[in-house]
């Protein structure tokens, strides 16, 4: 079964707001819909690696916060990298 949406009330930039209409009149998808789609794993990563800090950490639990902040880092890059030659790369054109 799906999961039920919430809805969701924020102010952005307009540049923010320009950039996803932009966006989501590209691709022919919602812009609740995008925002998710985009959102989802780099939110869900955000608090992983928060819920490993403790709530008053010393030097050694933010040593052990930034390497796994690196190490998400560099799987979100290598995730980029898989969209190359898609559909809007447009580089070698």
């Amino acid at each position: 079964m799906p999961e039920k949406m919430v809805r969701v009330s924020f102010t952005v930039p307009p540049s923010f707001h320009e950039n996803l209409s932009y966006l989501a009149n590209r691709t022919g998808v919602s812009k609740s819909a995008l925002l998710v789609e985009m959102l989802s794993t780099p939110l869900a990563d955000m608090r992983a690696l928060v819920e490993t800090v403790p709530d008053n950490p010393n030097p050694d639990d933010m040593v052990r916060a930034r390497g796994k902040s690196n190490e998400l880092v560099t799987r979100r890059v290598a995730s980029y990298r898989k969209l190359e030659g898609d559909l809007f790369d447009d580089r070698n054109r």
